[in-house]
């Protein structure tokens, strides 16, 4: 039996890729030469701290694109793995999450709800 290799999406922003300012070059060169390594917590820090801000307006954004009643399929992302590609119907929004609920009860999920975090949802 061959092996198949599996993709993986990785969750990307749309933002497009653009050539590296000279402040930015600096830094990373800087980083890299060690002139920084006394101060490498204070950017992991802040690094993390913005990676979370953008997670978190995404999420938003998301958010305000789903509607009750939409047909969704739940993304790779999510956990646990088993929910990955099943389809189903938006039953309720908050301000963090929406309730899916499954065309076909799954697992420990014998309601067919599930409460998914929108950046693992995908629109049908």
């Amino acid at each position: 039996m061959a092996n198949r290799t599996r993709s993986r999406r990785t969750y990307q922003r749309t933002v497009p890729p653009r050539p590296a300012p000279d402040g930015e070059r600096s830094l990373l060169d800087a980083i890299a030469k060690g002139e920084l390594d006394n101060r490498l917590g204070a950017i992991a820090a802040a690094v993390d701290a913005r990676r979370r801000l953008l997670e978190t307006i995404d999420s938003s954004h998301m958010l305000a694109t789903l509607c009750v009643g939409d047909r969704v399929r739940i993304g790779q992302r999510v956990s646990p793995r088993y929910l990955a590609g099943l389809d189903g119907t938006i039953v309720e929004l908050d301000d963090r999450a929406a309730t899916v609920r499954l065309d076909i009860p799954v697992g420990r999920f014998e309601s067919g709800r599930v409460r998914c975090p929108p950046l693992v949802i995908e629109k049908t």
